[in-house]
């Protein structure tokens, strides 16, 4: 039994690897060739995805990359007869414009948003899982924004949106350029890792109806230095401005907001994951709020806002 215990674990082990490595990889959007079996096929740069079955009607592909030249480009349905189920990178695609997208092609979360030059995009009529408003991909009934082209440097938020990052998989516009965002009336919720490694930010403003600035949101932000939450954010999950080199203040004008903390590793001596990295951050909040109870908890700089 103990060594099928011990299979077990190294079996689940593999899996959990095989789960997490690609999230790794979603900052640079890139691949590495000589390690992974990949075909090119007209500019394309794709690698095949077998069924468990090991069938040919199982196998479809993903796109790690286009190279070719052109300026507009539509992703094929098929290449070589076999399926095209997701696109992981536009990095490459020095030229591209214009993309349109065809029903049952899934994209990669920020798959656009690493396009350098990429400002219009389509998506068929008949398309079960996204919709296009803005220039932004967003899903079917467009209250979620799932991804926005790199050839743009103002974020603007279709007004229908009200979350940014995908609701199933937690992630928005990882490793995007983007230098401002213009907030939409409904949006209510940053999600999990959605402005991830932008390194482009140095001022964020969060106002409208944001209640919810999701875990790592602006993780690995290294040019942010100043995040303002304005008075709707009820709550900031941990890791949120974590890795933010340059961040001098975060601004909470909320007195209840909820700040996260997570101490379950501080019994093995290691420090407590939460909104910041270090201690060279200053959070400025109302006397009594939140805030200021947060700062002292964990040896922050508190600095008190003024009427």
């Amino acid at each position: 039994m103990k060594k099928r215990a011990r299979i077990i674990c190294v079996f689940l082990a593999a899996a959990l690897l095989a789960v997490c490595c690609p999230l790794e990889g979603l900052a640079n959007q890139d691949y590495n060739e000589a390690e992974t079996e990949v075909r090119t096929w007209n500019g394309f740069v794709y690698t095949c995805d077998w069924g468990f079955d090991g069938k040919k009607s199982e196998i479809s592909l993903t796109i790690l990359n286009y190279k070719g030249r052109k300026r507009e480009l539509t992703i094929p349905k098929k290449i070589d007869g076999m399926k095209v189920g997701s696109v992981y990178s536009l990095s490459k695609a020095k030229n591209l414009r214009t993309l349109h997208i065809p029903n049952g092609v899934m994209f990669t979360s920020s798959a656009l948003a690493t396009a350098p030059k990429l400002k219009k995009i389509t998506v068929s009529k008949s398309n079960r899982m996204y919709s296009v408003k803005n220039n932004a991909l967003l899903n079917k009934k467009g209250s979620v924004l799932i991804d926005y082209p790199g050839g743009y440097s103002v974020l603007r938020v279709p007004g229908s949106v009200t979350r940014i990052g995908s609701s199933r998989l937690g992630y928005g516009l990882w490793g995007s350029r983007l230098k401002s965002v213009r907030w939409g009336k409904n949006l209510k919720v940053l999600g999990q890792y959605a402005f991830t490694e932008n390194n482009k930010l140095e001022t964020i403003t969060i106002n409208g109806n944001v209640h919810t600035v999701g875990e790592g949101a602006f993780k690995g932000c290294k040019k942010l230095k100043k995040a303002v939450l304005g008075k709707n954010v009820k709550r900031v999950g941990i890791w949120a401005f974590s890795g933010c080199d340059n961040l001098k203040s975060v601004y909470i004008y909320n007195k209840n907001c909820k700040i996260e903390a997570n101490e379950s590793m501080c019994e093995y001596g290691l420090e407590p994951d939460l909104i910041v990295s270090g201690k060279k951050t200053a959070i400025y909040g109302w006397k009594g709020s939140t805030a200021e109870k947060y700062a002292q908890k964990y040896g922050l700089t508190f600095k008190a806002l003024k009427k």
